[in-house]
């Protein structure tokens, strides 16, 4: 099924993947909002056969969230009709297209709902991971077992009546021991955690959750508290940068404010001095603004010369340890005066790899977008405000941070690294659980 899936995706042409994967995100949202209202006791018992429907063209002139998603990616609704239709060929998709009579005549309505095909093209050509096993944890329940595990033998205070019958109510033996909420991990809790722990590093790499026998972290601690600290240098620089500003504003207001005497030479002696006080803390305010943005673009320098090195550790797998962390302090040294970055490397995954590439793409000048956004997406102007923002960094400036930040969402904790380089899960037995991306209800 994975070689046919796969095989599914490569037979696409871009423009059609990228209609796959905004489809895939939207199915998988509602999915997940569906099973987070469930948890919380609002349950609907409407069947997926209903609910995944997604509108991609609604009556009027509001953009529905599949168009605002392909925009974004430079894909317009000139060929939405022709690529639906190719989709639905395939058997990836199910399209739905009216012409509906509305107040203002009549408009054309257009949904789309994936099929089991589409879902799993779309897991494997992205290299989505795949869904949970009947018998296996949320990722919620997960983190709060490693938090057992990590606590063990102390007590974790656990919340939450999902949680409990998570790891209490429904395992047989529990997961868990204790009472008003004051929780150890069981016997079975640490046997259930050792046999499935490279199973959920698969399921869930956001959650760090340590080797039950012993091996190295694949993130060191050490490393994210430096790329931490670089990132609130950045959030200090720009604190201060605002803070003086304000200052200046001020003083100029002062400066404004002062009149002339009205008369007597006291007077214009005390406007003398009060317009040479205004005036020098103006002074000193811009040079205390220029400092700090001075300050700011060299900490976004180091925190993106930083971030990209890890980012590039975690593709190839590097080794952790100490010589990674002293590995991307050097590169944030050595990259402090230039925002010249290496390019990130393709890490296959389509979402990341997207994002990266895209980023990137902008700050060095070989992306550039096919033709506006839509008049509904582009921002209006902000107005009400009494105070006007520091001068805003070079446009390159910017660039560099917004690459920062997208590599940064993805190597923070480690989370990259885990997802790409996963211990060897232990095979299922034949008369075990189905294979991963089998729906557990």
């Amino acid at each position: 099924m994975a070689t046919k899936a796969q095989a599914a995706w490569e037979a696409l042409n871009a423009r059609q993947q990228t209609y796959m994967t905004v489809l895939y995100d939207h199915d998988q949202a509602e999915e997940t909002a569906r099973a987070q209202d469930a948890a919380a006791g609002y349950y609907d018992d409407t069947p997926a056969s209903v609910w995944r429907w997604i509108d991609v063209v609604t009556p009027g002139a509001k953009l529905t969230s599949v168009q605002r998603a392909l925009a974004l990616r430079d894909v317009r609704d000139d060929g939405a009709g022709s690529t639906l239709q190719a989709l639905q060929r395939y058997g990836l998709i199910e399209v739905q297209d009216e012409v509906v009579e509305g107040p203002r005549g009549k408009s054309r309505t257009v949904k789309a709902k994936l099929t089991r095909a589409g879902r799993a093209a779309v897991r494997a050509g992205t290299k989505e991971p795949g869904r949970r096993r009947a018998g296996e944890l949320s990722e919620y329940a997960w983190e709060r077992l490693v938090r057992l595990w990590k606590a063990d033998p102390g007590t974790v205070r656990i919340w939450g009546h999902n949680t409990y019958e998570a790891l209490v109510g429904r395992p047989s033996p529990p997961y868990a021991e204790g009472k008003q909420g004051d929780y150890r991990i069981s016997e079975a809790g640490r046997e259930h955690y050792r046999t499935l722990w490279a199973r959920y590093a698969v399921l869930y790499p956001d959650v760090a959750a340590p080797d039950p026998h012993g091996g190295p972290e694949p993130w060191p601690a050490e490393l994210q508290r430096t790329l931490d600290r670089m990132k609130g240098a950045i959030e200090l620089a720009h604190r201060a940068q605002w803070s003086a500003h304000r200052r200046y504003e001020e003083a100029e207001k002062d400066v404004g404010k002062t009149t002339a005497p009205q008369e007597g030479e006291a007077d214009a002696e005390w406007h003398a001095l009060l317009l040479e006080q205004a005036q020098a803390r103006s002074a000193l305010a811009l040079v205390h603004r220029e400092r700090a943005t001075e300050e700011a673009v060299v900490a976004i320098r180091r925190y993106a010369h930083a971030v990209c090195s890890a980012y590039t550790a975690a593709v190839e797998g590097r080794p952790a340890g100490a010589d990674l962390t002293t590995a991307v302090e050097a590169a944030a040294d050595a990259g402090q005066d230039s925002v010249k970055v290496p390019e990130p490397p393709v890490c296959g995954l389509h979402r990341v790899d997207t994002a990266v590439q895209e980023a990137y793409g902008t700050l060095a000048g070989t992306r550039t977008r096919k033709r506006p956004l839509p008049k509904q997406m582009q921002l209006a102007r902000s107005v009400g405000r009494d105070w006007t923002e520091p001068p805003a960094h070079d446009l390159v400036v910017r660039r560099l941070l917004k690459l920062a930040r997208v590599v940064a969402s993805y190597v923070d904790g480690g989370a990259l690294r885990r997802e790409l380089h996963p211990p060897a899960a232990p095979d299922a037995p034949a008369d075990g659980p189905p294979a991963a991306g089998v729906t557990t209800g």
